[in-house]
């Protein structure tokens, strides 16, 4: 936090009503005699100058502190201890801001009382005055912090409605339709055994992209049972054009990942490279470490496709919504790689 020009004139205008309200009390009671009204402007530009220099002091060391110790001392994990230091750094700034002011106060006018009560009472009417300032101050900035939160998480909640919504149009994607049609209609008249197990295996890919859109993480074991699913599609389409690898230890299959990541970087792997007898296109899916590899030879399609790295965009969106860590994609010697982090059950 920074002292704006905005919080300054609120202290000059605060300092200025509250010196006129105990100079005019303090001669009303008979504590002092004004006998002019030059002399009460006089004391007022004298006390609101010095109310001003103590609350600018006050404040901006104040300001610093608490900035101190947000960066080292979070309330939520080390609030004995963040307690404890900003309640001696209050009552340090109060001291030091007070003794400073009462010695220059003494220096132009001395007070009539011994210079070591005075020291006292100003110092702890600094110490009460600066908690209550600190008080204040943390009290706005912890609103400020929970209004800011609270709009993170509405942008949040409203970007991730969006992200669904963009998933859910990729997965229903009319090109994979119109092929798996006209492969069952293909088989209907060759392979009736076949056709239903296709028929099988093409309704729960609907059925489960349709249950888990509105998941927030699914688990690997799932993702990778769709994702034969869906490769056992494509293999009827293509048949020996296409080969896949699958090497993913067991102890990871209980770890999480966005729902229909895996598809999703399977889709994008048939959706920009040629698969044939002679150059098949060859897919890998295995662990390594708290991450799942997808890779691909690239040999991309003649005619690019507009929708190009969409669902990729989408997949990292995702990603930094969920876990704040992003997948990598890195596309060299003629492989195309996917890295996506695989997430720890909470």
């Amino acid at each position: 936090m920074r002292i704006t020009k905005k919080i300054s004139l609120y202290i000059i205008i605060s300092a200025v009503v509250i010196q006129s309200i105990i100079i005019s009390y303090n001669n009303f009671t008979g504590f002092i005699n004004i006998q002019s009204v030059g002399e009460f402007f006089i004391r007022l530009l004298m006390g609101s100058l010095f109310a001003s220099i103590a609350s600018f002091y006050l404040i901006y060391f104040n300001f610093m502190m608490i900035d101190s110790l947000d960066r080292k001392y979070n309330w939520k994990e080390k609030f004995l201890v963040r307690s404890v230091v900003e309640l001696l750094g209050t009552i340090f700034i109060a001291l030091s801001g007070g003794i400073f002011i009462t010695l220059i106060v003494n220096s132009i006018n001395e007070y009539d009382s011994p210079l070591y009560w005075i020291l006292f009472t100003n110092g702890t009417i600094a110490i009460v005055i600066n908690i209550i300032i600190v008080v204040v101050i943390e009290g706005v900035n912890s609103f400020i912090r929970s209004q800011k939160a609270l709009i993170a998480a509405e942008k949040l909640e409203k970007e991730n409605l969006e992200i669904r919504l963009e998933t859910l149009k990729n997965q229903l994607n009319p090109h994979f339709l119109f092929n798996s049609l006209n492969v069952l209609t293909s088989l209907i008249e060759s392979d009736s055994k076949k056709a239903t197990d296709f028929v099988d295996e093409f309704s729960s890919i609907y059925r489960y992209t349709l249950e888990v859109i509105d998941k927030r993480v699914m688990p690997l074991r799932d993702e990778i049972e769709f994702a034969k699913s869906y490769l056992y599609l494509q293999s009827i389409r293509f048949q020996d054009a296409v080969k896949t690898e699958l090497n993913i230890d067991n102890d990871k299959m209980d770890y999480f990942v966005p729902p229909l990541a895996v598809q999703t970087l399977l889709e994008n792997a048939f959706k920009h490279n040629k698969a044939s007898i002679e150059t098949p296109l060859i897919i890998k899916i295995f662990s390594k470490g708290d991450y799942l590899v997808i890779t691909n030879n690239y040999q991309p399609k003649a005619k690019s496709d507009s929708s190009h790295g969409v669902g990729l965009e989408n997949l990292k969106r995702r990603y930094e919504y969920i876990c704040g860590e992003s997948p990598t994609f890195i596309l060299r010697d003629n492989e195309f790689k996917a890295v996506i982090p695989l997430i720890a059950a909470e």
